[in-house]
């Protein structure tokens, strides 16, 4: 590195140094320094500005769930503190690795005087680095230079180290243009050899036990979670799963932890998960919970139908030991990497199953499928008009090719395709579980084309979440990605109206032409209100992002009176909110 660097530039050479080559954010304040330190390197890392820091947040977060690596976010201290708070607490919640790059927008000398008086934040009227310590696992407020740089190198070490999450770095706005010298102390080490974090493995001595519980269970049940997808477990999940013949449940974030087209798989656990996957759970007598923080949403708050330990054997693999016999106790707590571990458990078990006993197992299985009518409705083929929401789920499974990536959005939306859609390989979904934010989909999907721009990337959203985060397409044609919005368009913030029931207010939207704005921004859109037109319009759309052409809005005109949380919420989950003792009359 020249010795003549600024902070800035180096920051930017540490970011290169991770692997990481796309940023995204918006220049503003003192980041015009790391914007500046950009120009001249396209060929090593490609800046995205979106048009706002709530866009660039949540392409940061989707960035990290792509890649396992840093999403880089940078904007200026008010707005990547607000704004783009969005996706920095998606990504805290749902573990994906972000790095934030702000500042203080303060006057340096004058940061103590009216009306800095704080120097913590834009105006200096709040805390910035306070809002982002909690929200982040490591923040950092650099007043010089070099320690500016080292930073950022700790920054990009701690979102990858452990559970990821974001991390941030909320520099005074001066020390990103003053340059770091080679000769100092403490001394600025390459960043790659600084990434040097070690999978870990739980001891031995509960493998074995963990293994020896797994060979005589005589009805194992796997509840796959996000750790899962982060550890990019899949091959070793789905070996352990035919190794003992055993159903392979998910979490929300895990879906598509396995995919939902194989034998084993049952689907989403929870309150709007399949009754195959709440019923098989149920009657497990041994159950191994894999990267998963058994939320209340996937317990039915905890119902003792689903996981009762003084019943079941429980056994919970984690990568953060504070996860793992967390909510519901178990018998043995597994820290450690969850690929790794479930490699190690498969080592241990091979060849010391009855494989007799495990394609029983499999066979039983296949027959609660089969009566369970998993990922099937009769409303997933209805003709009726207003389109059935169902229906809409059941176009976007028939039309999407197995290679596509799959981005749900929050709101009824989101449990719709959690309940009925079917994955067709492992690793090809991903929702918005951490904050639930309406929206998320929109950018998440256009990252996803930016980053692999031979797949198909397909959001489903709907018109209240497509209204928040729209101009994504005007970002999308700028930079040649061919994103496909499904939208499901009531008229309403559906999930809000049903819960509100008879007392319904401020749920109502104005009926608009979704399709008509997505062309007047250079995308290609259409609006439909007939069932047979959704599969055939899906379909055009992937050619058209095969061809490299324009991103593709389809709104669908759906039933507004069909309702979500009666159609498909478990009855635990019902019970459970109502307040009933479980198992009580």
């Amino acid at each position: 590195m020249s010795a003549v660097k600024l902070a800035s530039e180096r920051i930017i050479d540490c970011v290169v140094e991770a692997g990481v080559d796309h940023l995204f954010g918006l220049p503003g304040g003192a980041t015009m320094e790391i914007f500046k330190a950009l120009h001249g390197r396209e060929t090593e890392i490609r800046t995205i500005v979106p048009r706002d820091e709530q866009t660039a947040s949540c392409m940061a977060d989707m960035y990290g769930k792509l890649t396992g690596k840093p999403g880089v976010f940078a904007a200026q201290g008010a707005f990547a503190g607000s704004t783009g708070m969005f996706g920095v607490i998606e990504a805290f919640l749902a573990s994906s690795p972000m790095v934030v790059l702000t500042e203080m927008s303060d006057a340096n000398g004058f940061n103590v005087h009216a009306p800095i008086q704080s120097g913590s934040g834009q105006y200096g009227s709040f805390d910035l680095a306070a809002m982002y310590r909690s929200t982040t696992k490591y923040t950092a407020t650099p007043h010089q230079s070099r320690e500016a740089v080292i930073a950022t190198q700790l920054a990009l070490k701690h979102a990858v180290a452990g559970r990821p999450g974001p991390t941030a770095c909320v520099f005074r706005a001066n020390v990103l243009s003053e340059p770091v010298g080679d000769n100092g102390l403490p001394e600025i080490h390459d960043t790659k050899r600084l990434l040097t974090t070690t999978k870990t493995l739980p001891p031995e001595g509960a493998l074995d036990a963990v293994a020896e519980a797994l060979r005589a269970a005589e009805r194992p049940v796997i509840v796959a979670g996000n750790g899962v997808r982060i550890a990019r477990g899949y091959e070793d999940l789905m070996a352990l799963a035919e190794t003992l013949g055993a159903p392979v449940v998910t979490s929300y974030l895990g879906k598509s932890a396995i995919a939902e087209t194989h034998e084993l798989a049952a689907g989403c656990i929870g309150y709007t998960g399949t009754p195959v996957a709440n019923d098989t759970l149920g009657a497990a007598d041994t159950v191994l919970v894999i990267g998963c923080r058994l939320k209340p949403q996937e317990t039915c708050y905890e119902h003792p139908q689903l996981f009762d330990p003084n019943r079941q054997r429980i056994f919970q693999i984690d990568v953060d030991p504070r996860n793992a016999s967390w909510t519901i106790p178990a018998e043995i707590a597994l820290t450690g990497d969850a690929g790794l571990t479930m490699a190690a458990l498969n080592t241990r078990l091979a060849g010391r199953i009855d494989t007799a006993l495990a394609a029983a197992r499999r066979s039983t299985f296949m027959i609660r499928k089969a009566l369970g009518a998993l990922f099937d409705d009769p409303a997933m083929a209805s003709d009726a008009m207003p389109v059935m929401p169902q229906r809409v789920v059941a176009g976007v499974a028939r039309a999407a090719p197995e290679d596509a990536i799959i981005c749900s959005d929050a709101g009824s939306n989101r449990h719709w395709m959690n309940h009925f859609f079917r994955t067709q390989r492992p690793g090809c979904y991903f929702g918005c579980g951490g904050i639930g934010g309406v929206s998320w989909s929109l950018p998440a999907a256009l990252t996803a084309q930016i980053i692999h721009p031979e797949r198909p990337a397909i959001g489903v959203c709907s018109d209240g979440g497509f209204a928040m985060q729209m101009h994504t397409l005007l970002s999308a044609v700028q930079y040649g990605a061919a994103p496909i919005t499904v939208l499901m368009n009531n008229s309403q913030l559906g999930m809000t109206a049903e819960g509100m029931g008879n007392r319904a207010m401020g749920s109502e939207l104005p009926d608009t032409d979704y399709a008509a704005i997505a062309r007047s921004m250079g995308a290609q859109a259409e609006r439909i209100s007939r069932p047979g037109d959704i599969v055939p319009a899906i379909r055009a759309a992937v050619d058209e992002t095969r061809a490299g052409g324009l991103p593709t809005v389809i709104d669908v005109v759906v039933d507004a009176g069909v309702g979500m949380r009666s159609a498909i919420y478990s009855p635990l989950a019902v019970e459970a909110a109502r307040g009933i003792k479980p198992g009580a009359a």
